[in-house]
C-alpha cells in the first residue's frame, strides 16, 4: 500500500489571481486572503484595502448569508489589522452591510465577547475580594 499526498504551494497561485477571482470555490477566497496577508505584512493600509475588497467580493460570488459570515470570520481572523484601521474597517463594513442588507458579526462579536469576559473577570475578582474580607473580618456588609 502506498499513500500519496499531493503538495501545492499557495504562493504559486499569485500568478493565477484572475482564475482565483473568477472562481466561486470558497477555497479560492481563502487562498487569496492568504496571499494578500503575506503581501501586506508591512503594509497595514494595503491589508485594509485588500481585506475590504475580499469582503465585498464575498457578496458578489453568490454565496449564502451563512457562507458569507463563515468566510468573513475566517478572513477577519487571517487578516488582522491595527486598532485604528480596525475601526475604519468596521465603519466600511457597516456601510457595506447596509447596502447588502447583511448582518456584520465578526470583529464586533469579538469585541462583545471580550467585554463579556472582562465583566466576568471583574465579577470574579469582586467575589474573591469579598471572600478574603469575610475570612479576615467576618461579616461584610454590602457597602
Amino acid at each position: 500500500m502506498t499513500l500519496e499526498f499531493p503538495v501545492i504551494k499557495l504562493l504559486d497561485y499569485e500568478a493565477e489571481w484572475d482564475v482565483l477571482e473568477a472562481s466561486i470555490n470558497p477555497f479560492a477566497v481563502v487562498v487569496m486572503a492568504h496571499l494578500r496577508t503575506l503581501a501586506t505584512t508591512q503594509d497595514p493600509s494595503g491589508r485594509l484595502r485588500s481585506k475590504l475588497k475580499l469582503i465585498r467580493d464575498l457578496y458578489d460570488r453568490g454565496y449564502s448569508q451563512q457562507d458569507i459570515l463563515e468566510l468573513f470570520r475566517l478572513l477577519d481572523w487571517m487578516m488582522g489589522l491595527p486598532e485604528e484601521l480596525e475601526i475604519q474597517f468596521r465603519d466600511e463594513v457597516r456601510q457595506l452591510e447596509e447596502e447588502k442588507n447583511m448582518p456584520y458579526v465578526t470583529s464586533i462579536e469579538r469585541i462583545g465577547k471580550e467585554e463579556g469576559r472582562n465583566e466576568g473577570r471583574s465579577e470574579e475578582r469582586e467575589a474573591i475580594i469579598i471572600i478574603l474580607l469575610k475570612t479576615r473580618f467576618g461579616e461584610v456588609d454590602e457597602e
